[in-house]
């Protein structure tokens, strides 16, 4: 059966007054605790709610299913993606899914979501991101989780390219006092990504106070870093995975690189011959 959330609501409203007392109380945990049952496993809700596993078949059932996970997977589908990657990650593992090549799952995955950033990405964003960085006296890069890894990449790769880059490590000094020494000449460049971290919004949002330039790359339009972005890159990271997919951003950063590259083709082959030179004349010999 095929249902959006809101009609599944609906219906399991009208159904209260013809079903048992426990029937009853799962309903209304449901419809009160959309996301808290989105996540969690048919134990888990006998031991919170006090009810036996056959009564909450039972009313799946007199909702018009064959059984709990095919309920439960109408609401997880809805709000999947609004999911902290630990709760996705949950909810794959309690799911009853099948033998599938879980590479080819993930292969799958990430596939798709290098074609919905594709879709998602605004061409004149990322034209304004790559003018951003190109003009920049210094590029400083931010995130927390796998979106300091990310910040780590694209510093690197920034610096390839001929571009000053350094991405921020968070410990004795936030990333917001990090940012009080530099100037409009500078940008950010910020990852945020779900749970977002309000270390690196409120980061983004005191940049911006100061007129540094930002870049956001996120997934969601209503991440509160936005606002703050000068210019705003939309990525899918959609996984079943326990963290974040970063195969699309990675992507993107590498297209951002290439694009770079061939706008400051003279410094960046400057750059690329100083790597030969080091790599050649300084690093490894043997004395």
């Amino acid at each position: 059966m095929k249902d959006n959330l809101k009609e599944l609501k609906e219906r399991i409203k009208e159904k209260i007054p013809y079903l048992t007392n426990s029937q009853k109380t799962i309903a209304n945990y449901i419809v009160e605790n959309p996301r808290r049952f989105a996540v969690s496993s048919i134990r888990e809700l006998e031991e919170e709610l006090g009810i036996s596993k056959s009564t909450i078949v039972r009313l799946a059932q007199a909702l018009g299913y064959e059984g709990f996970y095919e309920l439960r997977n109408v609401f997880l589908k809805s709000i999947r993606h609004e999911l902290d990657p630990i709760y996705r990650y949950k909810s794959f593992l309690t799911e009853q899914f099948d033998e599938s090549d879980i590479l080819v799952q993930i292969s799958d995955e990430s596939v798709r979501n290098i074609n919905t950033t594709l879709n998602l990405l605004d061409r004149e964003q990322f034209q304004r991101a790559i003018t951003i960085l190109e003009k920049s006296q210094h590029v400083f890069t931010m995130g927390l989780g796998v979106s300091a890894y990310l910040a780590e990449l694209a510093a690197y790769l920034l610096n390839r390219v001929s571009i000053k880059a350094t991405p921020m490590i968070y410990g004795g000094l936030t990333f917001a006092e990090q940012i009080i020494n530099l100037s409009g000449k500078d940008a950010v460049l910020a990852f945020s990504f779900p749970p977002y971290s309000e270390e690196t919004i409120h980061a983004a949002e005191y940049a911006a106070e100061k007129k540094i330039p930002v870049i956001g790359i996120t997934d969601k339009v209503t991440n509160p870093l936005v606002r703050s972005s000068e210019a705003f890159l939309q990525v899918s990271v959609e996984t079943s995975a326990v963290s974040n997919s970063i195969v699309s951003v990675i992507v993107l950063l590498y297209a951002m690189i290439t694009a770079i590259g061939r706008d400051l083709k003279d410094r960046a082959l400057e750059t690329i011959r100083s790597i030969e030179h080091v790599r050649k004349e300084h690093s490894g010999r043997k004395s």
